[in-house]
């Protein structure tokens, strides 16, 4: 059964990279067939104990990053895709999935930035962006609109997250 759910893993993961490229977005329909197949193969597992680890790990997912879409620095679509990893593979996979994720995308971030000769100018864009948010309460999208060159599809980084996993590097 293990084996079946990192394979799933691959394939969702690798599906939703594949449509964020083309469509910009994940589809919705993929991600609830992705949930309903993470409670199937968890009660499948180990019946309602299965249930209670894919509730904890596609609540995770939603719960440690809700800040990050609440100021629009991460799409609801790489969030939902992490829970429906997290689902699959546990809870504990969730953690670890998240850090690979974030320790790619960050990688990917720095390389983009050093590249477009736009690392000097980010982390004020940074500090300008809270700084505006504290003074005027307004949200605004945290990503600058347009093929920016730090403007990347995070679903890239979860997917080396995965195949990281996959390999037992986490």
């Amino acid at each position: 059964m293990y084996i079946i759910k990192l394979l799933s893993a691959a394939i969702f993961a690798t599906a939703a990279f594949a449509m964020d490229l083309h469509r910009q977005k994940v589809a919705n329909v993929w991600i609830m067939a992705g949930w309903i197949w993470g409670w199937c193969l968890q009660y499948a597992a180990r019946e309602w104990d299965g249930v209670l680890q894919f509730f904890a790990g596609s609540s995770i997912p939603i719960v440690c990053l809700f800040p990050l879409f609440y100021f629009r620095m991460l799409g609801a679509g790489d969030i939902k895709l992490l829970s429906v990893l997290g689902g699959i593979l546990g809870a504990r996979a969730a953690f670890h999935l998240m850090f690979l994720s974030f320790f790619f995308g960050g990688i990917l971030s720095l390389g983009l930035l050093v590249s477009s000769g736009t690392l000097i100018v980010r982390p004020r864009y940074f500090a300008d962006y809270f700084r505006i948010y504290v003074k005027s309460r307004e949200r605004r999208p945290y990503r600058q609109t347009g093929e920016q060159a730090e403007n990347f599809h995070f679903t890239l980084p979860v997917l080396l997250g995965v195949f990281l996993y996959i390999g037992g590097i986490c």
